[in-house]
């Protein structure tokens, strides 16, 4: 979620020194190649436009073999992921997933399993759409997630009613979306690949076949829905990429007509006291629920208790969102250690590194707000990543907000959210001098105050951008905003820069 995903992205970006001095022989001391970049775009190593050399392939290859081999997956268990390894988040090896829910039955499912650092955890979601006969039939696969023997029989099962999946789309570059697309694709050999522009990889830009996605059958999404098999169903709308010195923000949605459906990555979400059903298989699955629900490391929960769980998942939220929220006194690592209690809670070690001493209650309200279909941006994307390109987001969130739909689904967080296209536009206000309007989810300054430190560091570490600015009423500045807009350039790909004016 960005959330988890963007919050990888930024902990993926404060390591990037640390990473590049892993870099395999050879490849560190290679002369980089630098673009000068047009329009007021920022400097960025391309990686030599995606070329590797043959120590970089072998390693990776090692540790891909290495991962399979040593998890490798038990046909007796199967929820278990077998190259887990290769992108170490919790839940780790086992990678249940929830029943799928028809969200619009006979037309769209979703299918959820769990994502996350360490017990922040939170829902990541796939969506399938049924094509109809003008687009060829068969199923999309919007977002894959991690392709288990469990996840991979739930699919078979749609195809025996609903025809074979004809495309598999990665609509994002994050590294907990695309990790999983390649192996998933590998799983239904006759689907088309398709990925969001501006993929990349770190310390070292690699070629697409090399990041697991299938050669010889994935391409780049087009500029326009006109330019794809699924045009008679599906509108979309790519958002960036907007590319950083270590990483990539960028988004495609789509607009599933007949159902009138936003499909979305990470760009919004919906915050809620109801808990996702991937939480609620049994009592391992309510675990982080309950890991969050104690204020303190004796505090007694009770795994039956629905207002304890729903407490914790309101915290999870605020964890995920927010990555240190203002309500939580951090431990020194010394009374971390002192006063473990495995006997209490055995998860990591018996460590419960914090205790709850201000009002998250209030912190969610504020993300929330008091409108049925306040649809939120989430506070990494505004603070760290969106901010930087405010025409180019505002101009994406405007074209999408012209489309028809009733509802959303976001990749992570609530499912089928209740909104149209003016509760999608009003998610991006922040961009804007005016602001939020009344009863419009918005993070509170004290909660905001570990991710404005991290732009403190990134900022002078190189790794972003400076803000250009909010945009005026009526757009009076569009102009201003865009010449001072910085965006790099990656593997021959630059990140777009908006028109001075509006068309």
């Amino acid at each position: 979620m960005v959330h988890a995903s963007a919050l990888l992205g930024v902990l993926l970006a404060l390591l990037s020194p640390v990473l590049q001095s892993f870099t395999a022989p050879g490849v560190a001391s290679a002369p980089s190649r630098r673009r000068a970049v047009a329009r007021g775009a920022a400097e960025v190593d391309d990686g030599g436009d995606g070329a590797f050399d043959r120590r970089t392939a072998l390693v990776g290859g090692a540790l891909l073999a290495g991962s399979a081999v040593a998890s490798a997956e038990n046909p007796q268990r199967p929820s278990e992921y077998g190259l887990w390894g290769v992108l170490p988040v919790g839940p780790y090896k086992s990678k249940r997933t929830a029943p799928a829910e028809a969200v619009v039955p006979g037309r769209i499912w979703t299918f959820d399993q769990k994502f996350g650092i360490l017990n922040v955890q939170v829902p990541s979601r796939m969506v399938v759409v049924k094509l109809s006969e003008k687009s060829g039939g068969g199923l999309f696969v919007y977002n894959p997630i991690a392709a288990t023997r469990e996840l991979v029989s739930m699919v078979r099962d749609l195809e025996k009613q609903h025809g074979p999946v004809r495309h598999v789309v990665l609509g994002t570059v994050a590294i907990e979306h695309k990790t999983y697309c390649g192996v998933f694709a590998s799983k239904f050999p006759k689907a088309t690949v398709w990925v969001q522009p501006g993929q990349y990889a770190v310390p070292v830009n690699l070629p697409n076949p090399l990041l697991g996605f299938p050669l010889g059958r994935t391409k780049t999404l087009p500029a326009a829905a006109e330019e794809t098999p699924w045009v008679a169903d599906l509108d979309m709308k790519t958002l960036g990429p907007f590319i950083s010195r270590d990483g990539a923000f960028g988004e495609t949605a789509f607009l599933h007509r007949a159902s009138k459906t936003l499909l979305v990555t990470d760009t919004v979400v919906q915050v809620s006291e109801e808990i996702p059903p991937i939480f609620l298989l049994d009592d391992e699955a309510k675990k982080p629920l309950l890991y969050h629900a104690r204020d303190t490391i004796l505090q007694p929960v009770d795994k039956n208790n629905a207002d304890e769980l729903r407490r914790g998942w309101r915290r999870v939220q605020l964890f995920g969102l927010y990555f240190m929220p203002a309500a939580i006194a951090v431990h020194s690592v010394n009374q971390a250690v002192e006063e473990r209690r495995p006997d209490v809670n055995p998860d990591f070690a018996g460590i419960y590194p914090w205790d709850w001493v201000g009002d998250d209650r209030r912190a969610f309200a504020a993300l929330k707000g008091s409108r049925k279909d306040g649809l939120l941006v989430a506070p990494i994307l505004q603070t760290l990543i969106l901010n930087r390109n405010p025409v180019e987001t505002l101009d994406w969130a405007d074209a999408v907000a012209t489309w028809n739909f009733k509802r959303v689904i976001p990749a992570h967080l609530k499912n089928d959210v209740a909104a149209d296209g003016a509760a999608f536009r009003r998610a991006f206000a922040f961009l804007e001098e005016a602001g939020e309007a009344p009863g419009q989810p918005k993070p509170r300054d004290d909660d905001l105050a570990t991710l404005r430190g991290a732009e403190v560091n990134l900022l002078a570490m190189g790794a972003i951008s400076p803000v250009p600015g909010k945009l005026a009423k009526n757009g009076a500045n569009r102009a201003a905003l865009v010449a001072k807009t910085r965006n790099g350039c990656r593997g021959g790909l630059c990140g777009p820069l908006a028109p001075a004016k509006k068309a």
